[in-house]
């Protein structure tokens, strides 16, 4: 008698044990679950920031235009473009097509102090960028010093950059200025 008793309770244990593992997700699971989905997305729009100056450096310019969603603004020192398109033909026409086979062995990017905050299907994010060129005797030079102001959209399942804005810090140029003043010289040197 003790051993069934023992027996259905055992039984009635294991029945709740599963009923309670199978239950709806308690509000911690929820909350874990979003989290983990919000630190997600920080790292695909954090990868995105990275490509930018990647794809740049590269003169991959249909690779840059392809981080913008189809309504996309670029607001920078060549002036502003809405959708990958003309993003990248403002970028062909300021710097140039590059050859095939192109590798740069003059000037790079280095992004850096990113700040992402996501918001659903949206996001915002603040960086920095220091841009570097080779000077005649082959060393890295810092030409332009400067910021990004970033604001993401999630198009078809994907983040994409929604309105990029350029700020130079050194030399200062306003990139909310919608008539900005020609890129300094280390930047038309590029065409080169």
């Amino acid at each position: 008698m003790a051993s069934s008793r023992l027996s259905v309770l055992l039984g009635c244990a294991v029945l709740i044990g599963t009923a309670v593992a199978t239950a709806a997700p308690t509000a911690s699971s929820t909350a874990l679950e979003q989290r983990v989905r919000e630190l997600q997305d920080k790292e695909e729009i954090r990868q995105i920031l990275i490509r930018y100056g990647e794809y740049l450096d590269a003169r991959d310019y249909a690779g840059y235009a392809s981080l913008f969603a189809s309504n996309g603004i670029s607001q920078s020192g060549f002036g502003v473009a809405v959708g990958p398109a003309a993003i990248q033909a403002i970028l062909e026409k300021n710097l140039g097509k590059p050859e095939p086979g192109f590798i740069n062995k003059s000037n790079f990017h280095l992004m850096t102090t990113e700040v992402v905050d996501v918001h659903g299907d949206k996001a915002t994010a603040r960086s920095r960028y220091l841009f570097f060129t080779a000077t005649p005797d082959n060393k890295p030079a810092v030409a332009l010093a400067g910021r990004y102001v970033d604001e993401f959209v999630r198009e078809n399942g994907v983040w994409k950059l929604y309105r990029r804005t350029s700020h130079g810090v050194i030399p200062w140029r306003d990139g909310n200025n919608r008539t900005p003043p020609a890129p300094p010289a280390a930047v038309k040197d590029l065409r080169q």
